[in-house]
């Protein structure tokens, strides 16, 4: 059909008009082209008599595509107002704002568009215009509107590059937002996502990111400590505020910017930490770590844990001086299960809190029980994760543990691994001055496994070091062990208070040696294995 046939002369206001843009009629419902004007022809270097398009399919012959485009935007197209839209012209290699409205012309619905080309003096603003879209296609998440994972990538690497001198990292992560998407639809988990989005971007600015489908990363570039604790506690205040949904968040201030990608992977252990105790909390049905959190819990309220308690001996009295609660599970035909067979399973699916949780409780009731028996309190070590440990809130709940059984948090020590010499410096610094603030007591286990050892001794407070039964397995026939050993007791009275026990004595040999080596403390099978709480309240406390 050309143009005669369909009487476009009818319209000859607007083709005079717009003759200096390129004008198209298409058919919305079989997409077929209708009329194109002469400027239209010049951009897609046709002569003017070329009237070859005519039924063609536009995006075949506008587009090169196969099929319908996926920018179409016919269905939206009204007879009451202009459309207006950005679209990509091959022809000219840019894009080019369209102005497009719908009239009805002898039963048919076409689309009356018009191309909008820039002058040669403008091209430059064009350029630019399109340098922006290329940004944002590449850097900014379509959904919220914030930069994406890979402009995050980037400004680490500026960050490593320009070595900042002060760097605050807060990492958040949705609780639940299957659960929601699930039960309430994505349009509302989307909602959440831009919310937390909003919120991050009113507190950080353009340096909130999101990295993930449900995570996001917030920086403050050299920043002080002051001032970023007072944005992360501004953007919980906001949080806590939003009653549709939980955040996970964990955050980290550091005065220097070695090894940034370190730095991000403790911010994000310190999250999933936070995280982890709220799976009780989910829908067990939508999330599988909180199914299995609900199984976990389950178990603990039906007996399958119990503590047992192994003994600490003074070597020089032979008396004892505290005790170690170890964990134990009983299988379902009522056997103890030992901790490597289960404890590992639990760190790696983020639930040993509530094991960590379950142990000191324990203890506590412990405590109290034979406490209102007439025992004297004595210090009970109690093994945490650095999962745990490193979760926001531990620290507070285990004041409030302490206080709901009236046990001294000082009777409560808290053995640390070497594992915790993986954290950054200042979280692992602030996190157990925090722990000796609150009144508890904190021994290193396993020394002598690494030389990380040393470095922790070096960063923090000990009240304990517990050489490890490795140690203590060649301390008879291995001069230099015995070296070692000597040196590392003397160390610990140079500073002044921190006392050593050794783990894993077994004979009369060993603890001699010991002896004789100026250690202080032991436990192992020489003295007792660990024991079930009555047992170890009839041959130890009662008596």
């Amino acid at each position: 059909m050309n143009s005669e046939m369909m009487g476009f002369d009818q319209f000859p206001r607007i083709a005079r008009t717009e003759t200096a843009r390129a004008i198209y009629l298409i058919d919305v419902d079989t997409c077929e082209i209708v009329y194109m004007n002469n400027y239209a022809k010049d951009m897609l270097q046709l002569a003017y008599d070329d009237e070859s398009y005519c039924g063609k399919k536009c995006y075949e012959f506008l587009q090169g595509q196969d099929r319908q485009c996926r920018f179409c935007r016919n269905s939206q197209l009204t007879t009451e107002r202009l459309f207006v839209e950005e679209i990509y012209q091959p022809s000219v290699q840019r894009y080019l704002q369209v102005k497009s409205i719908l009239f009805n012309y002898m039963g048919r619905r076409l689309r009356f568009e018009i191309l909008y080309n820039f002058k040669e003096d403008e091209l430059e603003q064009q350029k630019k215009y399109l340098d922006r879209k290329l940004e944002q296609i590449r850097w900014v998440d379509n959904l919220t509107g914030l930069y994406n994972r890979e402009k995050y990538n980037s400004i680490l690497r500026e960050i490593e590059e320009k070595k900042i001198s002060r760097i605050g990292i807060v990492d958040m992560d949705i609780n639940g937002l299957r659960n929601i998407n699930a039960t309430k639809g994505y349009q509302s988990g989307d909602k959440v996502l831009v919310k937390i989005a909003e919120l991050a971007r009113s507190v950080f600015g353009s340096n909130a990111f999101r990295i993930g489908s449900d995570e996001f990363i917030c920086l403050a570039i050299d920043d002080s400590k002051t001032d970023f604790e007072a944005k992360v506690a501004s953007l919980k205040s906001k949080f806590n505020a939003e009653p549709g949904f939980r955040v996970a968040l964990g955050s980290l201030w550091c005065d220097d910017c070695d090894d940034i990608y370190r730095k991000v992977s403790q911010v994000n252990a310190v999250m999933e930490a936070g995280k982890s105790s709220g799976y009780a909390r989910l829908d067990a049905d939508y999330n599988h770590k909180a199914e299995r959190a609900h199984r976990l819990l389950a178990e603990i309220a039906a007996g399958r844990f119990t503590v047992y308690l192994q003994p600490k001996i003074n070597l020089q009295t032979g008396l004892l001086d505290g005790a170690e609660a170890l964990v134990r599970k009983f299988d379902e035909q009522g056997n103890v299960v030992a901790p490597d067979n289960f404890i590992p399973e639990y760190e790696k699916n983020g639930l040993i809190n509530y094991i960590d949780t379950f142990v000191l409780k324990t203890v506590c009731q412990l405590l109290k029980e034979w406490r209102e028996q007439g025992a004297e309190p004595f210090k009970v070590s109690v093994n945490v994760s650095r999962v745990t440990l490193i979760a926001e809130d531990i620290i507070k709940n285990s004041i409030e543990t302490c206080r709901e059984y009236g046990i001294d948090p000082g009777l409560i020590d808290v053995e640390i691994t070497e594992s915790f010499g993986l954290l950054e410096k200042n979280l692992l610094v602030d996190l157990i001055s925090r722990l000796h603030e609150a009144g508890f007591s904190i021994s290193m286990d396993d020394f002598g496994t690494s030389f990380s050892n040393l470095e922790l001794l070096s960063q923090v407070h000990f009240d304990t070091v517990k050489f490890d039964k490795s140690l203590t397995d060649s301390i008879v026939d291995n001069p230099k062990t015995q070296i070692l050993f000597k040196a590392a007791v003397s160390m610990c009275r140079e500073f002044g208070d921190t006392l050593t026990l050794a783990e894993g004595i077994e004979t009369e040999e060993q603890l001699k040696v010991l002896q004789k080596l100026g250690c202080q403390f032991g436990q192992g099978y020489y003295f007792d294995k660990p024991l079930p709480p009555q047992v170890f309240w009839e041959r130890y406390i009662q008596k």
